[in-house]
């Protein structure tokens, strides 16, 4: 966990900095209070197993000066769990070791989300706007299975030796799953321009007492109106 935990911290530090340094500007005189923003970025996963990139785009309304709703479409290369990255090892050093051949597999889980949720705007004069926040949303998954030499074999793989984790089946390499997301980051206006840099962890369960959680952080950019 401490490469995690040192990618957060920075991503910390490197917010407080900015923050601080937009902060000590000014606001414009006459600069009207922002209503909402449309912006779109990139970002991603933060764990101590994998790093993977991640795409957003997302959508917010001020209901008062102080709270936000938000509507977040979210893309993530891959999000496989590692559970199923060490099922894939196992059975390919079985099979090598029963048929005498290499037999080596990769994997990844696609993922893409919807979710939407508040955000309290943290109250401060300038330009500069912490918030913390949650949600709720749901993410779909789709597995693929990769042999080295053999090409794509998930539905094959799925059958024979299941998914390690229990998040798909053989039936079912493409699936749904709910999930909870708590945000946290600063949200900075620049003239009709907006950045946000934040953080995301997201809760994805798959089971019933199942879950899985997703750290990712990211940065954003668009209109603000």
């Amino acid at each position: 966990m401490q490469p995690l935990k040192s990618t957060i911290l920075l991503f910390t530090v490197l917010i407080a900095t900015s923050a601080s340094a937009v902060a000590q500007q000014a606001p414009a005189p006459g600069t009207r209070p922002l209503r909402g923003y449309l912006i779109g970025g990139g970002g991603a996963t933060v764990e101590s197993s994998s790093t993977a990139l991640t795409l957003s785009a997302e959508i917010a309304e001020n209901v008062t000066p102080d709270v936000q709703v938000y509507v977040t479409f979210g893309y993530y290369e891959n999000l496989m769990t590692q559970s199923a990255r060490d099922r894939l090892a196992e059975v390919g050093r079985s099979l090598t070791l029963v048929n005498g051949v290499p037999w080596e597999f990769n994997g990844r889980d696609r993922g893409r989300s919807f979710s939407a949720g508040g955000k309290f705007l943290v109250p401060m004069a300038g330009s500069v706007r912490p918030y913390v926040g949650g949600g709720v949303g749901v993410i779909n998954l789709k597995r693929t299975v990769v042999e080295r030499s053999r090409g794509v074999m998930t539905s094959e793989f799925l059958s024979a030796f299941g998914s390690g984790d229990g998040i798909v089946d053989a039936a079912q390499t493409n699936t749904n799953k709910p999930m909870g997301e708590l945000v946290g980051g600063v949200g900075v206006s620049v003239g009709r321009a907006y950045v946000d840099l934040g953080y995301r962890y997201r809760k994805v369960f798959h089971n019933v007492g199942q879950s899985f959680g997703v750290s990712q952080l990211g940065a954003a950019v668009g209109i603000g109106f």
